[in-house]
């Protein structure tokens, strides 16, 4: 047995003293620390995309630091800050957690919620560290406070959209365009009780007010983790609405679109967010019954894809 051993090692040596010097002395992992709600469609797929980009880097040899090739090591925690009734405390010790903890050289992804991405601004002041917000956050308040304290905020980057730029850009636009080719302007508005979609779909309702459509009521707002939707669309049926805007960015919205199915709402599902219908499981999930619903997909991002023109 103990021969063996001994020649297990000595080939063990021999391998390791042939490996090139890179492989043998790793250089030191620049570590990304990402807060994410890693249950909710807006948390998982910005995991899957973090990793599978720091797969294909680190594959290629890293990046180039002052002449060094260095790796990325990615490490998630999960903030839960998109599930319903989680304080925005848990996300803020996720994040201390990832710098002092993990040693996080930058944060990326999340925090997701507005309300978490906004705490955290403080405490990423507080350790000078680089954020990088690439999902979620939709709150017009987040660049705000970066331009009104820009010393102090300096580290706070996001590379998506905002409520403000999609009301005014995609979804006015689109309702308009939707109104004059099919002779519709009854609207009914239904969001989730979250900073941005109570501000967005106030908006929305004073606009189209403005354009000539007749907006039924004040929006329908929802607690996040509802599964129960059947009040507001009796109304809007009642109301005889046209098209019903959905700002939700919760789960549960594949509840909704069934509902408005099996009851024969006769208007359109038209989504600034539907967080359902953005998932790849979203046919299954409805049954089939989210055919006609439109969801306007927020989260491209800056990069080339096919989701612009």
């Amino acid at each position: 047995m103990k021969t063996k051993f001994f020649a297990t090692i000595v080939m063990l040596l021999a391998v390791f003293m042939l490996l090139p010097a890179s492989s043998a002395l790793a250089a030191k992992p620049i570590v990304l620390g990402c807060p994410l709600s890693t249950a909710f469609l807006y948390g998982w797929d910005a995991e899957r995309a973090i990793t599978l980009a720091v797969e294909e880097i680190n594959a290629a040899g890293g990046v180039n630091v002052a002449g060094e090739k260095r790796p990325f090591k990615v490490e998630v925690i999960d903030t839960r800050d998109l599930e319903p009734g989680v304080p925005v405390s848990e996300a803020l010790l996720v994040v201390e957690r990832l710098i002092l903890g993990k040693k996080a050289d930058f944060i990326v992804g999340g925090p997701v919620r507005s309300e978490a991405a906004m705490a955290a601004m403080d405490l990423l002041s507080k350790y000078k560290k680089v954020s990088i917000l690439t999902t979620g956050v939709l709150t017009p308040k987040y660049h705000a406070r970066v331009a009104k304290e820009y010393d102090k905020f300096k580290y706070c980057f996001r590379i998506t959209g905002e409520a403000k730029w999609m009301v005014v850009g995609e979804i006015i636009p689109c309702l308009v365009d939707i109104g004059k080719r099919f002779q519709v302007d009854r609207l009914f508005i239904m969001i989730q009780d979250v900073a941005h979609a109570r501000a967005g779909g106030g908006i929305i309702a004073k606009v189209m007010a403005k354009k000539g459509w007749h907006v039924i009521g004040a929006p329908e707002i929802y607690p996040t983790g509802t599964t129960d939707f059947s009040m507001g669309l009796i109304k809007a049926k009642k109301e005889k609405a046209q098209v019903i805007l959905i700002w939700m960015d919760m789960p549960e919205t594949s509840i909704l679109l069934k509902q408005w199915h099996d009851m024969k709402i006769p208007a359109l599902p038209f989504g600034s967010i539907i967080a359902a219908a953005e998932q790849p499981g979203f046919w299954k999930a409805t049954e089939g019954k989210g055919e006609y619903c439109l969801a306007n997909v927020v989260n491209a991002g800056n990069a080339p894809c096919g989701a612009p023109p």
